[in-house]
């Protein structure tokens, strides 16, 4: 019985092993948000816009996507979500322009428009963006926030 015990943890810990193998430690993809578009109005307040990211996957090898999930918020208010399975895979040691559109949380935009209506707006607005990018069973999905500020005025 235990020389089976034995066998069966040694095939379990080379399993295990080789598994290990099969998943080499990737780079995170390095994600710039390179546009925003406003797309036609589907409605009296749903809006949808368009957001253009450019992805480097700096890996040797290329990363199919099985899904992205995405926001933005302003000055630490979620303004925009969506989610997309209809994500180009990144090809190796290449920059990917990706398209996503994202839709508009009405009842944010009132509370950022509250939120500069109290405390004014300053010479710049902080952004975030994140993302979870899902390459199916074989790869853990990977995070990415970004946070920055937009310049206003001419200086």
């Amino acid at each position: 019985m235990s020389k089976t015990l034995g066998f069966l943890c040694l095939c379990v810990s080379f399993l295990l092993a080789s598994c290990a193998a099969l998943n080499p430690t990737l780079k995170h993809p390095d994600v710039k948000l390179v546009g925003l578009r406003l797309l036609p109005t589907q409605g009296i307040l749903q809006r949808q816009i368009a957001v253009d990211l450019s992805i480097l996957n700096p890996n040797r090898q290329d990363l199919s996507v099985r899904g992205i999930n995405y926001s933005l918020g302003v000055e630490s208010i979620k303004l925009l979500s969506g989610a997309s399975d209809q994500v180009p895979v990144l090809k190796g040691m290449q920059e990917t322009p990706v398209t996503l559109v994202m839709s508009a949380d009405m009842i944010s935009i009132m509370r950022l428009v509250e939120h500069f209506s109290s405390k004014g707006v300053g010479d710049k607005v902080n952004y975030n963006f994140s993302a979870v990018i899902d390459f199916g069973a074989w790869l853990p999905s990977m995070h990415v926030d970004r946070k920055g500020a937009v310049p206003l005025g001419g200086k």
